[in-house]
């Protein structure tokens, strides 16, 4: 660059400075912008005046060096001239110039030197500056990769944050889907329960209309009939009327003839008193000239008298043709009467058969009518259920397609989490596996040797326990025989013997008592009372309900295991050994359903071992009990002994059929089912006996023979005697006809040898045998034909298909085992409720507690078998009965009492053992009460688990008439529904037990957990946050691997909990959870682990015997241990299943609300709306802080904000955009919540805002902010900003 004149050209462009100099004023005079080696050389070298501070020139210098540095040149060691700034110049005079010039051109060597020095030190200072500037790349790229490293730990703390904040978006997501549906789930409840009305109503309308057309048309038949009879009547009246009328008539011209005649009667006899007169008076006057005039007189006289005579005679001729001629009349008009009446009762009669024709014709309709409603209502119940039936199978395929493509994503979701997981669980444990691996190596050989010497030591143990154990059960019994029999005890206790039982189902103990034992678990029994046994399993003595065992006979031991028959057949030997006891022999077959006694048939042979009373111990093989000693004898004897008076034969046994009350002191009470030693017989029907009764004294005295039935043969013959086919009974009394006939009276019990004749059966009655009517009898106990049960008719039994006869036994079955609950049901109130309550040995709670809701059961089932009856009784007495469908279906419905009685019972029975076993005179009160003939030897505690067990018998009673029922049957659809609603009911019967004990447990958790160190207040049995009722899945101890800490781990549907013992156990902890009695305190270890964040894995090592595993949660691994191998499976499988369906539950909420927002825009506008913050908000907290977020909702549409902690005041600045449909129906709603970890969301407030209103606010306005007053709150408010915008052109912005 050159100088003219005081001018010069700067190498630095206008450009170039207008830019520099921008940046020079942005920056303040004290601001430094340059730290490294290079920009400090640079600063030096711009700083032309040396004052430290870069000026706006030389600022813009060293901006062009730092530019030329970029580009790669060599930078000078001194500033060259052009470079050097106008102003920091000195001035140059033109007259100097030529000087220079000439200056320039007188070169000398020196100055050749001096430049070659100088290029040298340029070349040397290029060198400098190239070493310069890769140390300051070298600088600047470890600066770029610290920076580096912290901007990627940023960034996962940031992509921490947010998947944080994405995991509580989604929490919030499965929430709002839970809530809505629960919401559509309660919409589908009210609308099937409107609709359920509304049939109901429609039923009862139909009904209602049928019964007051009957009811119409029977008092239209009524009135007619009424007005039949009025009719008759009136005409009989108005007949009798006119009757009356001419009788009268006839009367009183009968009167006036009669007066008539009376009165000429009278006027004849004054005629003949003047003749007379005037006679007497002429002879008196003509005495003298009587003689002369005599014979005048008297032909005078004569012709008077036959005049007299003649119109006497006249008169009297005249009286009787007119007499004559009325009677004729009165003839001619009764005629005329008898004619009109049979002509009116004819008319009648026509009328009368006219109108029961109408009403026939009018019935036939009603009926057609009738049949074409229910024909048209069971065809379009029919078309419903087909349509229902379609559109569930296409709902549920629809589903299934949904589900699998679910499934689909989730399983990518879960192996794309599973993978991060791993990965991120990778990288922490590296470095700790590096270091582990090596050792590990070194150690595996050693510990697989350890392990294998430690299993053979351990089986070398086992068996070496086993054989000490059978050695020391065989002790322990025999020396509680000897202690047994020496001390002599009364209490019928199982102690001979110890009893091989196998379990039936597991049971968990309720008291400390009580013995723990699983599904097929063999248990010694070591004392039987009642339905209580006391037992021994792996060495722990415990009760348990003897219902959830069944006893092992010689086979079902040998078949368990080896070692198993070594420990029986030596009990039995010692046993055997210490009680040789006497031989005798069974006289008759003897059967009972309590447990504890002996059962053998006639002819066995019984090892007697204990004698007490009437009541003996004995054994027949590997059976022991108690049995009646009067049915058997001793080996050696002979039976004749046995009864002096019948030499040969043996003693008679009889049972009670027909229920007899003592009229004196010397006559025996008899009662059904009791047993009679007979010992007399008297020709007049009566019979002297002993009653047999267990556990009282034996009373003897007179019974009538027609209420007893024989057990045993009369006869001594050597022969058996022939097995009777079955038992009759009486109905008439039959005398023989001839000798192979027999005889007996009414009510009398016959059995049955053969019936191979239809018509006359063989039978035998008190030893007598002989042929007898079959219509004389009738069916009377169980072991006869099914079919002939039921059916009265052998006829119309005949003609049904054997499907039918299986049909029709069933139903029957049904009825009659229902009639029998019934009667235990009420057995139950009558012999156990009304004394115990009476007694006031319990109080009005416990009570309660023991029968729950009993008379609830006794209505359900009253009606049912009231509806059975009446069915039973429409088709006749023993008859078919067609249809059971519709009553079973229509009863079961109602029978939700059951539930609660059921849910009930175990706390019941836990009750009643309870006070048994503490309150020995309540123990024998029951006792005392349970003596009743009806109970049959059956305790309480036998009857109240009968509901349970009627219930599970109800859909296999309908599944087998269902079976034997065609599907073209009319009763097929009806048993079909009711075998639903019966398994149904039985589901629910068991989710109610299933809810009642995890309520219980619980409640026991929230008494001996202490909650301290949760910020939350945690209710166990309470509802979930989005998981509807919390329930207990699984609980038991686990070990920390490294510390072998002790933990009590309870797995529930949202979280697992940690805890520690306060106290610890007195014995095996899993045998003291959730016992009533414990007293056990536990404290939380680590705060609850939630399932959505855990991920449970397996240990590395597939093949290690250690039962380990672990569970990851977010950034906490916890590695645990379980006693066994099981333990650890169910606690992997259980977490895993937990954790599956809560993220399952959180991924369906997030899916649906994304579906409605992603749904296509088509409406008429949208709205965006801003949630700046919201105001006083109401805290539910004790530090009055809350956890509040926003929920907004239009319709389907539905955002959720995010969760501001520990603050009543929450800016949240959300915006979110709904697509409007309808302008006057759409409305904004606004939801503030309160974030709960352990329990829904608490509610803080609601607002909304119509978009009607909103337009009209924002008419020609633009965007506004409004405060919304929140409802249902005493305090609260919200700020949001809205923005409507109509697609029709008109917008408002």
């Amino acid at each position: 660059k050159r100088m003219f004149g005081g001018r010069s050209i700067w190498a630095i462009t206008p450009e170039e400075r207008d830019k520099h100099d921008q940046k020079f004023d942005t920056l303040s005079p004290a601001q430094g912008f340059l730290t490294s080696f290079v920009c400090l050389f640079l600063r030096n070298l711009a700083d032309m005046d040396k004052d430290g501070k870069l000026k706006a020139e030389e600022f813009i210098l060293a901006m062009h060096l730092v530019d030329i540095a970029k580009q790669g040149q060599p930078l000078p060691i001194t500033l060259p001239v052009d470079l050097v700034p106008p102003s920091l110049r000195l001035p140059v005079h033109p007259s100097m110039q030529d000087w220079l010039k000439s200056l320039l051109r007188l070169i000398t060597f020196e100055d050749k030197f001096k430049r070659n020095l100088e290029l040298g030190n340029a070349e040397l200072e290029k060198r400098r500056q190239a070493l310069l500037e890769q140390q300051w790349r070298e600088e600047e790229r470890r600066a770029q990769k610290v920076r580096e490293e912290q901007e990627k730990r940023e960034r996962e703390a940031r992509e921490l944050e947010l998947r944080r904040k994405r995991e509580e978006e989604q929490r919030l997501e499965r929430q709002k889907e839970l809530e809505r549906q629960r919401e559509e789930e309660r919409l589908r409840d009210l609308e099937r329960k409107e609709a359920a009305k509304k049939e109901l109503e429609r039923q009862r309308q139909l009904e209602w209309e049928r019964r007051k057309k009957q009811e119409l048309q029977s008092q239209k038949s009524q009135e007619q009939e009424d007005i039949i009879l009025l009719n008759a009547k009136k005409r009989n009246l108005e007949i009798e009327l006119e009757a009356g009328n001419k009788h009268k008539q006839i009367s009183d011209k009968l009167r006036d003839a009669q007066f008539k005649r009376k009165v000429q009667k009278n006027e004849l006899e004054s005629m003949n008193q003047k003749r007379e007169s005037r006679i007497i008076e002429m002879n008196s006057l003509q005495q003298q000239e009587r003689q002369a005039r005599l014979q005048a007189a008297k032909d005078k006289a004569e012709k008077e008298s036959r005049a007299r005579e003649e119109e006497r005679r006249l008169r009297e001729e005249e009286e009787r043709k007119r007499k004559e001629e009325e009677e004729c009349k009165l003839r001619e008009e009764e005629e005329r009467r008898e004619q009109e009446r049979r002509r009116i009762e004819e008319e009648d009669r026509k009328k009368q058969e006219e109108e029961r024709r109408k009403i026939e014709e009018e019935r036939r309709q009603l009926e057609e009518e009738r049949r074409k409603l229910v024909e048209e209502r069971r065809r379009q119940e029919e078309e419903r259920r087909e349509e229902e039936r379609r559109r569930q199978e296409n709902e549920q395929r629809r589903v299934e397609e949904l589900k699998r493509e679910e499934d689909r994503k989730r399983e990518k979701e879960e192996e794309e989490r599973r993978r991060h997981r791993a990965q991120e669980a990778a990288i922490r444990d590296a470095e700790e596996r590096k270091r582990k691996e090596e050792e590990k190596r070194k150690k595996e050989e050693e510990d697989r040797k350890r392990r294998e010497e430690e299993k053979k030591k351990q089986e070398e143990e086992r068996r070496r326990k086993q054989q000490d154990e059978e050695l020391a059960a065989a002790a322990r019994l025999k020396e509680e025989q000897q202690n047994k029999l020496s001390n002599s005890k009364s209490d019928i206790v199982a102690v001979v013997g110890k009893l091989l039982v196998q379990a039936l189902c597991s049971w968990t103990a309720k008291t400390d008592s009580h013995l723990n034992f699983s599904k097929n678990d063999v248990i010694t029994v070591l004392e039987q009372q009642e339905n209580w046994w006391l037992g021994e399993l792996n060495g722990m003595q415990g009760w348990f309900p003897k219902t959830y065992v069944t006893v092992l006979n010689s086979s079902d031991v040998s078949n368990l295991s080896e070692g198993q028959p070594s420990l029986q057949q030596t009990i039995n030997q010692a046993c055997m050994a210490e009680w040789p006891g006497e031989k005798y022999v069974a006289l008759y077959t003897y059967e009972s359903p309590e447990p504890g006694d002996l059962t053998f048939r006639e002819g066995d042979t019984i090892l007697v071992t204990q004698r007490e009373g009437d009541w003996w111990r004995g054994s027949i093989g590997d059976c022991c009990g108690l049995f009646p000693s009067n049915y058997v004898k001793p080996k050696e004897t002979d039976t004749s002994s046995l009864k002096p008076d019948l030499p040969g034969k043996k003693p008679e046994v009889a049972q009670v059929t027909t229920a007899y009350t003592a009229s004196g002191t010397e006559q025996l009470n008899l009662s059904p089912g009791q047993l009679i030693l007979i010992l007399s017989k008297n020709p007049s029907g009566w019979w002297l006996g002993e009653l047999q009764a267990r556990g009282k004294k034996r009373q003897k005295g007179w019974f009538p023979s027609s209420h007893i039935k024989q057990l045993g043969s009369n006869s001594g013959k050597s022969t058996p005697a022939a097995m009777p086919v079955c038992q009759v009974i009486a109905m008439y009394d039959y005398a023989s006809a001839k000798e192979d006939e027999l005889s007996f009276s009414k009510s009398q019990l016959i059995n049955v040898l053969d019936k191979n004749d239809p018509d006359w059966w063989k039978g035998e009655v008190n030893g007598v045998t002989g042929l007898f009517p079959t219509n004389y009898v009738k069916m009377t106990t169980s072991d006869s034909d099914p079919s002939q049960q039921w059916c009265a008719d052998l006829t119309s039994l005949d003609s049904m298909s054997p499907q039918e006869k299986k049909r029709q036994g069933y139903i029957h079955e049904l009825i009659e085992t229902e009639e029998r609950y019934m009667e235990d049901l009420q057995l139950v109130l009558e012999v156990f409720h009304k004394p115990m309550s009476e007694s006031g040995r319990l109080t009005e709670a416990e009570m309660n507690m023991i029968f729950v809701n009993w008379k609830e059961l006794i209505m359900c089932n009253t009606k049912l078998v009231k509806a059975l009856r009446v069915r039973k009784k429409t088709g006749g007495e023993k008859m078919p009965v067609q249809m059971v469908g519709d009553i079973l279906a229509a009863e079961l419905s109602h029978m939700q009492a059951y539930i609660r009685f059921c849910s009930c019972q175990l706390n019941a029975a836990a009750l009643l053992q309870q006070k048994t076993d503490q309150e020995p005179d309540f123990k024998d009160f029951l006792k005392k009460i349970a003596t009743d003939y009806r109970c049959k030897g059956m305790p309480l505690s036998s009857f109240l688990l009968k509901p349970m067990q009627r219930i599970t018998r109800y859909p296999l009673h309908i599944k087998n008439i269902l079976e034997s029922t065609p599907d073209s049957h009319v009763d097929h659809s009806q048993l079909r529904e009711a075998l639903e609603k019966a398994e149904e009911l039985c589901s629910q019967v068991n989710e109610g037990v299933r809810e009642k004990e995890n309520s219980d447990r619980l409640e026991w958790i929230q008494n001996h957990v202490q909650c301290e160190g949760i910020t939350e207040s945690l209710v166990f049995n309470s509802l979930t946050n989005c998981l509807g009722p919390r329930k207990l899945l699984h609980s038991g101890k686990l070990f920390k691997t490294k510390s072998n800490k002790e933990l009590y781990a309870f797995l529930f549907t949202d979280f697992l909990l940690f805890t520690q013992a306060v106290k610890q156990f007195t014995s095996s902890g899993a045998d003291k959870l959730f016992s009533p009695k414990s007293s056990t305190q536990y404290r939380i270890y680590k705060s609850p682990v939630f399932l959505n964040e855990v991920l449970v894995k397996m240990p590395s090592d597939p093949s290690s015997d250690e039962p380990v595993f672990h569970i990851s949660h977010i950034d906490r691994v916890y590695t645990l241990k379980t006693e066994n191998i099981n333990e650890r499976t169910a606690w992997v499988q259980k977490i895993k299943a937990a954790s599956e369906e809560f993220i399952e539950t959180e991924k369906k909420k997030r899916e649906k609300a994304y579906q409605a927002r992603s749904m296509k825009a088509s409406g008429i506008g949208r709205l965006l709306v801003t949630i700046q913050e919201a105001t006083e908000l109401k805290s539910s907290k004790p530090s009055g802080k809350s956890n509040p977020y926003c929920e907004v909702t239009m319709g389907a549409q539905c955002y959720t904000s995010r969760t501001l902690n520990d603050t009543v005041n929450p800016k949240w600045n959300f915006q979110c955009q709904f697509h409007i449909k309808d302008l006057y129906q759409d409305v904004l709603c606004i939801t503030v919540y309160e974030r709960e970890q352990f329990a829904p969301d608490d509610f803080l407030g609601r607002t909304e805002v119509p978009v009607a209103t909103i337009k009209k606010e924002l008419e020609n306005k633009g965007p506004a902010t409004r405060r919304l007053l929140l409802h249902e709150v005493p305090t609260g408010e919200v700020w949001v900003r809205l923005d409507l915008q109509l697609f029709d052109g008109k917008a408002h912005k």
